[in-house]
């Protein structure tokens, strides 16, 4: 006999509903009986695998950093090259994303301490990422974190262009801000 629906999904499904409803609404539309009506099954299947709805929008954005931030990075070291060429390859990646996700867990931050710890924890490891690799393509340690933070933000404004903005325009952009950050440094 096959249990019934509320104990086959898992946790996963209802991230996976919570993601999706996150990226058409932001935290707002992340509530639990729409996300069990889109699911098919009872509230009860929530309770199973969360403790309250702040636990699903923990795991919510802990899926958003390992996917966003952490395969980012991996993806990234894993294909190789220079320092110079890896940064390339970061702020290239980064550009062709719309940024609604981002743009949702910053507004969610604003009214969410939780959140607002996540996301700096998050905004530091991207940040010190960066750097490292401004600082490994020949920029001194103390400049490669100013750059960085720098480039980060000039990156994340770029969201607000992302929508109606010009794909190519946003990679061009991208590819300014990088001469920018190794301005002076022996580029490879």
């Amino acid at each position: 006999m096959d249990a019934p629906p509320e104990l086959r999904l898992g946790p996963d499904a209802w991230i996976d509903a919570a993601y999706v409803a996150f990226e058409r609404g932001g935290v707002g539309a992340i509530r639990v009986d729409p996300l069990a009506k889109a699911l098919g099954i009872t509230r009860g299947s929530f309770y199973w695998h969360f403790k309250d709805r702040q636990a699903l929008l923990r795991a919510v954005i802990d899926r958003w950093d390992a996917t966003n931030t952490e395969a980012t990075i991996a993806e990234n070291e894993a294909a190789g090259g220079a320092p110079a060429a890896r940064l390339l390859r970061l702020l290239r990646t980064c550009a062709t994303d719309d940024g609604r996700f981002e743009i949702g867990i910053r507004a969610w931050a604003k009214d969410d301490a939780g959140a607002l710890d996540i996301l700096e924890r998050i905004d530091e490891r991207r940040i010190g990422y960066m750097a490292r690799l401004a600082t490994e393509a020949g920029i001194a340690q103390e400049d490669a974190r100013i750059r960085a933070r720098v480039g980060y933000l000039a990156w994340l404004g770029s969201y607000m262009n992302a929508v109606s903005g010009n794909p190519a325009q946003r990679l061009a952009d991208m590819d300014g801000l990088w001469h920018m950050m190794l301005e002076d440094a022996a580029t490879e």
